[in-house]
């Protein structure tokens, strides 16, 4: 077909060509709008869960030995749906070691209970805390030697300061997770030194220089704290500058233990401090330790999602070591108390039939 000039001098288009670029320019044009749809919807995310502190010795020990699923009753859907599954450790792994220091309660577990951990899909443990290193050196050693053997991650605690402030890496769903954790309790003897095996304590340059470092190694950072004090409901001034002082240094999520009770959490920057999940399964029949918290968290690469909580008891007078979910009127007294502690610290909960939700 001849081509037509106009007075101008510019060639006149054919029809054919300008219903051609009509169709293009529709079709980057529904790209444009199609795309950022696709990618938000296959974004890649990865979903942990987190629970409070673990102590399989005492009464316990003969029960997780004989049957290590025990605890995991009426728990494992929601243990085991996750990618990544955290709690606290509350003494070693060992049948070795003497009393490192002379105090009230010493915690130790036949290393055979590593098995309980297996079978409720625990893969990444806090050592940080006041009784890993209840009977000594070997017996701390003796731990991370099991834990390694059976594919499970650990940090806060090891052959000296170094190994102890060493975050735990972790790819699940082409996502990168750092752990730290660090033990603010004492006895003071538990911390590492330069030649000397312990636990990571919480200093203010350990925690900005390892933040940075992690974040520097993975897309996300989560910060374990053992702190606060035994029954306490409320933070204390130390907590939230240690949990904030490690977002402001590049953590996405912080979570406390050592309380035994529930704490509020708090919305700070980008990221979410959870100041106590209290106890998770615990060889204690204590009357005063009887609500506990396991928190799931859906992250994707740039940082939190959703973090759900789900009510649990634990009063082992009534469920005697399987932590039991609460529904109803008793999952909403425990979410309502929730709401109570976070409210001075800004947080707002939304409870949803039996658990509450924190939306980012």
């Amino acid at each position: 077909m001849d081509i037509v000039s106009n007075p101008g001098g510019n060639n006149m288009r054919s029809p054919f060509f300008l219903f051609f670029r009509s169709v293009f320019l529709s079709l980057l044009l529904l790209v444009g709008m199609v795309f950022p749809l696709f990618a938000q919807a296959t974004e890649t995310q990865l979903t942990a869960t987190f629970a409070g502190d673990v102590y399989l010795g005492g009464s316990l020990e003969s029960i997780v030995l004989k049957n290590p699923a025990y605890p995991f009753l009426f728990i494992r859907e929601l243990c085991t749906q996750s990618d990544l599954f955290f709690v606290n450790l509350e003494g070693p792994l060992s049948t070795r070691g003497d009393i490192y220091v002379e105090k009230t309660f010493t915690f130790r577990s036949n290393p055979q209970v590593v098995k309980c951990l297996i079978e409720g899909g625990l893969n990444v443990i806090s050592l940080a805390n006041n009784h890993i290193m209840d009977y000594g050196p070997e017996a701390l050693a003796d731990t991370i030697a099991v834990l390694n053997e059976n594919g499970i991650y650990h940090a806060g605690a090891g052959s000296d300061l170094a190994q102890a402030r060493k975050p735990a890496l972790i790819e699940k769903n082409m996502i990168k997770v750092a752990f730290l954790s660090y033990n603010c309790t004492y006895p003071l003897e538990f911390n590492a030194g330069v030649n000397k095996p312990g636990t990571a304590r919480g200093i203010d340059r350990y925690i900005i220089e390892d933040v940075k470092n992690a974040r520097s190694l993975a897309d996300l950072v989560v910060i374990s704290f053992h702190w606060s004090a035994e029954l306490l409901k409320e933070r204390k001034p130390y907590q939230a500058y240690f949990a904030k002082l490690a977002i402001d240094s590049g953590a996405h999520l912080v979570i406390g233990h050592h309380p035994h009770v529930i704490q509020g959490v708090e919305v700070y920057k980008h990221g979410l401090i959870v100041y106590s999940l209290g106890n998770f399964i615990f060889a204690s029949r204590s009357k005063s330790v009887q609500d506990g918290l396991i928190l799931k968290v859906q992250f994707t690469t740039s940082g939190l999602k959703t973090a759900t909580f789900y009510p649990i008891n634990i009063n082992n007078l009534q469920v005697n070591f399987q932590p039991t979910p609460l529904t109803g009127r008793e999952a909403r007294r425990v979410l309502s108390e929730l709401q109570t502690l976070s409210e001075p610290y800004g947080a707002l909960i939304k409870i949803i039939d039996n658990h509450g939700v924190i939306n980012f």
